[in-house]
């Protein structure tokens, strides 16, 4: 399902045009980011502009958005709003607890533009002249800016590696889970990594299924905390100090969400180049001609559509294989 991706897009959209001080629109985009959310079918199924905007909170200019996301992969809009935000902004935007109207009062008020200056300020009581801005609220910024910095350093290979295993052996005993992988650095076997991303295939995800994950997470003694649990997505930190990302996926889409979580980042966008060359799209959902699926279960089956021999994830760069 495009569902997730395209209500997190919105998502973004929304937090950058309230850190720019925009009024109105971003509360338009979080509705419409909602109601796909709560779609009971796949966005797609929408296909023409017209039946998107049957939708409620879907107006035309949404609807052209999602249109965008679902031709190229992108919305223009959104990569102009990101090249508009100061890069300061970004990295406190990271910080659990801290929304984009915060950050803007932070940069402006305070003239406070990276995470070292956050604590600081924070340690010193001088968050508490703010707007809507209170002792305890404070306290919970500082601890976040604490875990945001903690996670800026990478770590070993070798040092995190048994956590991850001990993770993921939980995670495949959970009810309803059928695979679990990490991914990213991680399975690219990079001497260093900076989080790691884990893959979940579901026959089907819900919200007991979420809670199951997020219950035996959270049971288990390396975990410090769980960040934010949702139906695909659940976040948490080890006492190392890793954070680690679960993603929730349909088990018909194993594959290639595995191959998109997997990177590098210049892999994907060689194998999406050789798809269009071929007359295919490739995206995390699958491997398409035109609206039909070519390959999407198994990496190998997208490897092999695309005329290529399977390459092992640490061999993934941007070069690829002559075909």
């Amino acid at each position: 399902m495009e569902n997730p991706a395209v209500s997190a897009l919105l998502r973004n959209i929304a937090d950058l045009l309230d850190y720019q001080g925009v009024a109105f629109k971003p509360g338009a985009y979080r509705r419409a980011a909602q109601i796909i959310d709560d779609l009971p079918k796949d966005l797609k199924l929408f296909g023409m502009k017209k039946e998107l905007m049957e939708l409620p909170g879907i107006g035309d200019a949404i609807a052209e958005k999602i249109l965008e996301y679902r031709q190229t992969g992108k919305i223009s809009f959104l990569d102009r709003l990101r090249a508009e935000t100061q890069m300061g902004a970004a990295g406190l935007m990271n910080i659990d607890d801290l929304g984009p109207k915060r950050v803007r009062d932070i940069e402006q008020i305070l003239n406070i533009r990276t995470v070292p200056e956050l604590i600081e300020a924070a340690k010193a009581g001088k968050l508490r002249q703010l707007p809507r801005m209170s002792e305890k609220m404070e306290k919970k910024i500082l601890e976040g800016a604490l875990r945001s910095q903690d996670r800026v350093k990478r770590f070993n290979l070798t040092d995190i590696e048994p956590d991850v295993q001990k993770l993921l052996e939980t995670l495949r005993k959970i009810k309803g889970v059928v695979k679990a992988e990490a991914a990213g650095s991680f399975r690219r076997r990079k001497e260093t990594v900076g989080d790691v991303d884990v893959l979940l295939a579901a026959t089907k995800s819900s919200e007991k299924l979420a809670a199951d994950i997020a219950d035996a997470i959270g049971k288990l003694k390396i975990v410090e905390r769980v960040v934010a649990s949702g139906h695909t997505r659940i976040a948490f930190d080890l006492k190392s100090k890793l954070r680690v990302d679960i993603r929730i996926v349909d088990l018909k889409q194993w594959g290639s969400a595995l191959l998109y979580f997997t990177g590098s980042k210049e892999h994907n966008i060689s194998m999406r180049r050789l798809a269009i060359v071929q007359g295919m799209k490739l995206s995390e959902y699958a491997l398409f001609k035109g609206d039909k699926v070519i390959a999407s279960k198994e990496e190998k089956d997208i490897y092999t559509a695309l005329g290529l021999p399977f390459i092992e994830p640490k061999n993934r760069t941007s070069e690829l294989p002559e075909v």
